[in-house]
């Protein structure tokens, strides 16, 4: 059989204020032309398939349209990652219906509630596949967990999930006749990643054990923005982003993944380069370092950081006419003479940009008013129920309804 994975599309992504949508459509394309060529048996998106969990409509109408084109070519599942809605993915799936050749998984669901799908290859094997999406450390998985596993940490918990759909695979396998796939949007420990992904959900608290994961012909996995292979025995990958997102993923060569599975023999992975989409780039140099570096920028989306014996009137302007090609995100001075702090590759290499917690914790300490913790623990508190897409619960709401000691229960 011939599966296609991609993964962590993140559509609606801006970098630096500027939208990717042209580098989106730009790399949708090659992807779905690829999956012409191919002609897989199965395609695979293994989660973030948006940016936020309440996309704009642009970005979902683009979405479905490349999920529909490849699901013209052959049946698509789309697993829940922790940038998705799984209320948006469950409305998904009821438009479009049981019969559908898209599956939007939103949930865990355990293998006797249809937590095991079952596709037939154009040459008669039957290919069972195991989709996990992603799991907040704080939600409990019905289908999943008793009571007595509630306060187990959350690679324990995520251990017991995988160790019940690996026996929801194997029950009624046929080794002869069957591929056996697994897929997850999950941190595994010992993966490498960009740095562009929430720092919080690639902390150890999220991470799981690579040498546990159930034992298949391949696991196909989201979440980290890095193509990689999987840590570990089990074969696998992550497909890693389409598109550098933003310039933590710089320098990184993009791509999907073709696997050819066979019954009882080791999976052949190719890992297919994807050329669309701009690249991202800093320039860095004197005015004549920039003209002769200008040929090699094309129409890359570049931080430019001048270097100068004296500030220079109209230094965009000149930088943008040298790179007439280029999307120029932001140009730095860097003057002998500074009359500002510029920002050098230095500083931002390695770095990703700030989140917003950090964006508005330097805005309050700016303006130096009382109250400054309570705001960014506010803050903190309705941006994770955002991502999580729940109402945010505040402790002072909880206190409203309390008894008044002394006064007993009205």
């Amino acid at each position: 059989m011939k599966l296609l994975h991609t993964s962590d599309w993140h559509l609606g992504r801006m970098t630096y204020n500027q939208s990717r949508a042209d580098d989106h459509d730009a790399v949708l394309a090659e992807i779905i032309q690829l999956a012409r060529d191919e002609r897989p048996d199965l395609v695979v998106h293994t989660g973030d398939l948006f940016d936020v969990p309440r996309p704009g409509y642009p970005d979902i109408e683009r979405g479905l349209n490349a999920l529909r084109e490849l699901g013209a070519l052959a049946p698509v599942v789309v697993i829940c990652g922790n940038h998705d809605s799984p209320a948006l993915f469950r409305i998904f799936s009821g438009l479009l219906g049981d019969q559908a050749r898209i599956r939007f998984i939103d949930r865990p669901r355990h293998p006797d509630d249809g937590g095991i799908l079952d596709y037939s290859s154009a040459k008669g094997e039957r290919i069972r596949l195991a989709p996990l999406p992603f799991i907040h450390a704080n939600r409990v998985v019905d289908a999943f967990d008793s009571p007595d596993t509630w306060n187990a940490d959350y690679a324990d918990r995520v251990q017991g999930y995988e160790d019940i759909l690996a026996k929801g695979l194997l029950a009624g396998a046929n080794p002869a006749t069957d591929v056996l796939l697994f897929a997850a949007h999950l941190h595994v420990g010992g993966a490498s990643f960009s740095g562009t992904e929430r720092a919080v959900t690639i902390s150890d608290t999220y991470a799981t054990r690579a040498e546990r994961l159930p034992v298949v012909s391949y696991a196909a996995f989201g979440h980290i923005h890095k193509p990689q292979a999987l840590p570990g025995p089990v074969p696998g990958r992550y497909a890693g982003s389409p598109i550098q997102l933003d310039f933590g993923e710089e320098g990184e060569e993009k791509q999907v993944v073709m696997v050819d599975a066979t019954p009882g023999r080791p999976a052949r992975v190719v890992e297919v380069p994807l050329k669309r989409g701009r690249r991202l780039r800093r320039v860095a140099g004197t005015l004549e370092e920039l003209r002769e570096q200008a040929p090699t920028v094309g129409n890359a989306l570049c931080l430019v950081t001048v270097h100068t014996d004296i500030t220079v009137p109209a230094l965009s302007r000149q930088v943008r006419e040298m790179l007439p090609d280029a999307t120029i995100l932001d140009v730095f001075e860097l003057s002998t003479t500074p009359s500002a702090k510029v920002v050098t590759r230095d500083d931002t290499a390695g770095r990703s940009e700030p989140t917003n917690t950090e964006l508005l914790a330097e805005y309050l300490e700016g303006l130096a008013l009382p109250g400054r913790e309570k705001a960014l623990q506010v803050f903190s508190v309705v941006l994770e129920a955002v991502a999580e897409d729940r109402m945010p619960q505040f402790a002072e709401e909880d206190a409203l309804t309390a008894p008044i000691p002394g006064e007993g229960v009205r």
